[in-house]
């Protein structure tokens, strides 16, 4: 039993201690910031470390689905993942598919997305430099190539679901280089612009570029490429 709080309460009932992924040390820091210490700081390199080095898929998938984080933590309540979410719900039932985020806290499998640190940054891309960008690129096309490398048997194909003019589309194409893998991008290149207005319902949402990923054009692109890919 918790100690007791005020008023005979429990000052603690769960601290949520499971959920912390990389080790705490006390302080579940909310990491809000752009730049290297948000990409190779301790939390996020912890987390990669032990994704390497204790987790292993749930099953084997027929497809790895690399798609973009999101503002909204966690990624999985997000309005943008609830959209996609959606539109391959039948997939992710049948556990054809296995969604991998990719995102500066790295890479990030879909049942992970709940835990410390990935639930408690903040990388705004506004304040992005050339060089940040540089970097993100860099970190995250070795952070997916070792992920890729120690996961790749449990997985018969691989694709990405990423705006065609993103830097995580660029480190994709560079561990699917470095790893010899072919890993399409399943999503519409252009998009009308009243889609964009309209997924933005009005309330400043087509601000985000990675709306465009949960307009009709882009998800019926997605729907109709995983038919083809999947076979079905």
């Amino acid at each position: 039993m918790g100690d007791s709080g005020k008023a005979g309460c429990p000052s603690v009932v769960w601290d949520g201690r499971e959920l912390d992924w990389a080790s705490p040390e006390g302080c579940r820091e909310y990491l809000r910031g752009v730049g290297d210490r948000y990409l190779r700081g301790r939390p996020f390199t912890q987390a990669h470390q032990r994704l390497l080095a204790e987790y292993k898929p749930g099953r084997r998938y027929k497809l790895a689905l690399i798609i973009p984080c999101s503002y909204g933590k966690p990624y999985s309540q997000s309005y943008i993942h609830y959209m996609i979410r959606r539109a391959i719900a039948g997939y992710i039932r049948r556990g054809l598919i296995h969604e991998i985020i990719v995102t500066n806290a790295g890479v990030v499998p879909r049942e992970l997305d709940e835990y410390w640190p990935y639930t408690a940054y903040d990388w705004n891309p506004r304040y992005e430099t050339p060089e940040i960008r540089e970097c993100y690129t860099s970190v995250l096309a070795e952070r997916l190539t070792d992920y890729i490398q120690a996961y790749q048997g449990y997985y018969d194909m691989w694709a990405a679901y990423l705006r065609w003019d993103s830097d995580s589309w660029k480190a994709v194409q560079i561990a699917a280089e470095r790893t010899g893998l072919e890993i399409p991008n399943l999503a519409a290149e252009t998009v009308p612009q009243e889609e964009l207005e309209e997924a933005g319902l009005g309330l400043g949402y087509d601000q985000d570029p990675d709306t465009r990923l949960i307009t009709p054009t882009s998800l019926n692109t997605l729907k109709r490429r995983l038919k083809e890919i999947l076979g079905e």
